[in-house]
């Protein structure tokens, strides 16, 4: 939470800060004027602190000709839960994609087929370099999820802490 006391009045603090909000592309969740308002800020998609999507409210208290606005902010559930979901899928995957490796691998070693050994046999007999190959793209493609959820990881690592950006973003506009 963050606090800042400017030198306006209620009325004046309250429809500045609403022009920033919007002029920051915010969707107005819950208005309250002049003394509170909530918004929704960033994106699905934002991966940074200032565009990652967030619930973000402001209230604001009279205090004699200036006005105390104190400011929270959360990151939004779907924002949570899209990236949640999204590495455990990923993990799923990635452990498929080890097991079709595993049997590939055994398949081209020992000949004997495997549940995925279909793969290297679906348009000719038996083929050893299909295996091979197949179990080589397919590591690959491990490899490059495992790459994509350690960066997800790095990205909420960022932005969790820093959640807070906009709100100080906004106060510090409407300081000026």
């Amino acid at each position: 939470m963050f606090e800042r006391k400017i030198s306006r009045t209620i009325e004046q603090t309250y429809y500045s800060l609403e022009k920033i909000l919007v002029d920051g592309n915010c969707k107005i969740n819950v208005k309250d004027p002049p003394s509170y308002v909530e918004v929704t800020q960033g994106s699905l998609m934002g991966v940074s602190p200032m565009s990652a999507k967030k619930v973000v409210s402001f209230s604001l208290y009279a205090d004699g000709s200036t006005t105390k606005v104190q400011s929270s902010s959360q990151i939004s559930s779907d924002w949570k839960n899209l990236t949640l979901y999204g590495n455990v899928i990923a993990a799923f995957v990635i452990g498929v994609f080890l097991w079709i490796t595993l049997d590939m691998n055994n398949y081209s070693r020992t000949a004997k087929p495997g549940f995925w050994a279909w793969i290297a046999q679906l348009f000719e007999s038996p083929n050893m370099g299909a295996a091979i190959l197949v179990s080589n793209l397919i590591q690959a493609l491990a490899v490059f999820l495992v790459f994509v959820v350690l960066i997800e990881i790095l990205i909420v690592i960022y932005v969790y802490p820093r959640k807070n950006a906009f709100s100080q973003y906004a106060l510090e506009k409407i300081s000026n």
